[in-house]
This record gives C-alpha cells, structure tokens and sequence, in this order.
C-alpha cells in the first residue's frame, strides 16, 4: 500500500494569525525606523541606537516576570503602549526627551520578543502551524513601510518614529483582540475563563480538549527551574545549548539586521539616487512576503534552512567585497544588490527557522530556561553587532564593514557546517 502523505498542520484562528503578523511588521518597523535615523543628516544616531539596544536588552530581561505576574496579554498591551508613546515623543520632540522616547520604544521592543512567543504558544491548539516563524519572515516588510514612508519627507526621522507608533498602535489593536492566556489563567485556578478562552478562540469542541493540555503546560510552568553548571554535565543538555548558541550565532554574525539598517546611509555614501533606497526597500518587502509563504508551506527541514541561510551569506558578502574593487556606478549598485542579499539570507532562510521550536533533549524542566537564554542572548548579540557596525562605518568607513561582513559570513559558515550537519535529524 502506498503510504498516504502527512497532512499539513492546520492554521491557526485569524485573530492569533494577525496578532503574529502585526508583532512581526512592530518589531521590523523600528529596524526601518534606526535606519531612517542613521542615514539622516542631522546626527544622534549612534546615541540612539545605543539606547534603543540597552532599552531592549532590559525590556527582554524584565519582559519574563512580568508576564509571569501581570499576565502575557496585559504584558503587551504594557509594551504596545510604551512603544507608542516612546515612538511619539521621537517624533515629536529632539534632544533628551528624544532619546528617553527611543528608549521607551526598545524597551517595548524587547518585551514584545517575550511576550509574542507566549501569547502564540499559549493560544494555538496542539497541531497548529508555528506563529512566532510567520511573525519574525515579516519584519523585513515592516522596515521597508518605515523607509519608504519617511525617505521622502522633509523631516525624515520625526516621520519613521510616527509610522513605528502608528505598527505600534496596530500591534495594540490586534492584542486588544485576543483573550488572556489559558496557561497563565489555570496557573492562578481560573480553569473557567481558561475555558472560555479556548471556547472563544477555537470553539466549544477543540475547547474540551486543548483544556487538558493547557493544565498540563500550566503543571509544568510551575516545575521549571534554571539552567545550572550540574545540567551542563548532561551530554544531551550540553549539545542543545551549544547549537542554542550556534543558531544566535547563525542569527547575528552575517550582520543581515546590520545591512538592513545600514543600507540608506551606505547608499547616500555611494552616491545613488533615492531610487536605490526604494528599490531595496521594495526588495525588503517582497523578501518577506516570500519568507511567509516559506515557512506556511515549509516546516521541516529546519537546519537545513540555516545552512543554506549562511551559505548565502557569504556568498553576498563576496559579491559585497567584489563590489568594493570595483568601484564606480557599477560597484555601488553590487554593494547595494549584495546587502538585499544579506538580508535575504537571514530573512528568508535563517531566523524563521530559528523561531518557535524547542530542541527536543532540553528537559521539560528547563524549556522556561531555554527560551530566556535565546531570547536574552539573540537580543544582546544583535544589539552588539548593529553597534559595533555603525562604529565602523563611522570611524573606519564602509570599506572596513565590508572586510568585517566577509570575515563574519565565513566564520558564520564554518561555525554552522561544523554542527548543524549533526543536528539534520534532530
């Protein structure tokens, strides 16, 4: 008998699905919005940047335990509000006031990274296609609506940080929408509005048997511990923080964020019309649009998607490098094709595959733990790495940046090709 084909997993409710599209299109906005910011002639860039990274390093950090007393959906809508009236502020206001503003919108950033996983996780029914992969392939889109909203306005800064509030303000509609999380409602013995939570998400028979399953996640929220030396000893526990640690690395190192927030200020510095900006603005948008019929189509094959994610790196890196000797039109317009495809690379391929899936020899117990670390790690490195980027550009100049993405793709792929191969069938 020919074996009949799996089935693909069913979506999940309309309302979650916008949900995760609209966290995704906040989180890529304020990547358009730092590199409207960067690129502007009037300065306080590199102030800027530096305090939306530490806002959202403290934001990912104090995201958890707030959602663990306050509640996953009030710890959004707590977020959505900072980020709009952070956003605005900017907008509306320079100097101090500005940067308290941008922090307050890190801040926001760094907590919806907490929130969204749970509120996604905690809603689905077991079965349903991953949320978190459809919401972080969208926020390439988001980056290109700010870019291409602000470039052309006599004040392009004030106008990014407005379009961020007004994906601010989307993002806080759509959590409006959703109820609490069943999990955190059973943890705190309110089994009933657990219910009706379901009840009103999925329907009364689905409801009758996600009920179980989220006494049991709300069992095991209880038991989690933190990650300790002792449980490093444990072959298993080892391997899976060691490729934890190799997928942020796959995530960072081929600076995709970098030349995503770089690319109008290296474009102005080339010497290219607007028009480059726009078209790699365009091309950002399209590349997530693909990105989401990926990964709705595509679950498996998940570190396969990684390799081929850093592959791709470098081979935009090279071109990257090819472009700087040549110089010329002809060399500005390779630089400018070869950071989309950084961008691509990481867009595309690496970060939804690195999204929504817990390694399966982390222990029940340590899951909580495991989600921190990725979550605080990948954050810490990114926010690192876009600093570190803008300092080069701006001390050593682009050619420098190039050299440094070059030597960060190979060092990606050597990384990557070294462990993942291992983990294909995991």
């Amino acid at each position: 008998m020919t074996p009949h084909p799996p089935r693909s997993a069913p979506p999940a409710p309309a309302h979650l699905r916008l949900y995760a599209w609209a966290a995704g299109l906040f989180l890529g906005a304020l990547e358009g919005a730092l590199a409207v910011v960067v690129a502007d002639a009037r300065g306080g860039a590199l102030a800027q940047v530096c305090v939306v990274g530490a806002a959202m390093i403290l934001g990912t950090l104090g995201g958890r335990p707030l959602a663990r007393y306050l509640g996953r959906r009030r710890t959004g809508l707590v977020m959505a509000v900072f980020a709009v009236v952070g956003a605005g502020l900017t907008a509306g206001l320079g100097g101090a006031p500005a940067l308290v503003g941008s922090g307050l919108a890190g801040l926001a950033v760094g907590g919806v990274l907490v929130a969204a996983p749970l509120i996604c996780h905690e809603l689905s029914l077991r079965g349903h296609k991953r949320l978190m992969p459809q919401a972080m392939a969208l926020g390439p889109a988001g980056a290109g609506i700010v870019v291409l909203a602000a470039w052309w306005s006599p004040a392009r800064a004030p106008t990014a940080w407005a379009v961020l509030a007004g994906a601010a303000l989307v993002y806080l509609v759509c959590a409006l929408r959703l109820p609490e999380s069943p999990v955190w409602l059973v943890q705190r013995d309110r089994d009933v509005e657990a219910f009706e939570a379901l009840r009103g998400l999925h329907g009364t028979l689905e409801a009758s048997v996600a009920i179980d399953w989220t006494r049991l996640d709300a069992e095991m929220m209880v038991e989690q511990q933190a990650l300790t030396p002792a449980d490093l000893r444990v072959p298993q526990v080892r391997a899976a923080v060691l490729t934890g640690a190799v997928l942020i690395i796959a995530q960072e190192a081929p600076l995709g964020t970098a030349a995503l927030v770089l690319a109008p200020l290296i474009a102005s510095e080339l010497g290219l019309a607007s028009a480059a900006i726009a078209a790699s603005a365009a091309t950002w948008m399209g590349l997530a649009l693909l990105a989401l019929v990926l990964v709705t189509r595509v679950e498996q094959l998940r570190f396969l998607r990684v390799v081929l994610g850093a592959v791709v790196a470098v081979l935009g890196a090279t071109f990257l490098v090819t472009g700087m000797t040549l110089g010329g039109a002809g060399g500005a317009w390779t630089i400018i094709i070869s950071l989309t495809v950084l961008v691509a690379s990481q867009s595309v391929l690496v970060l939804p595959a690195c999204q929504g899936a817990i390694d399966p020899r982390i222990p029940p117990w340590l899951v909580e733990a495991q989600r921190r670390a990725s979550a605080t790690g990948g954050v810490l490195v990114r926010a690192g790495v876009l600093l570190a980027s803008l300092l080069i550009v701006r001390y050593l100049g682009t050619p420098a940046l190039i050299w440094a993405a070059f030597a960060l793709s190979v060092l990606s792929v050597a990384v990557v090709l070294l462990r993942l191969p291992r983990e294909l069938k995991v």
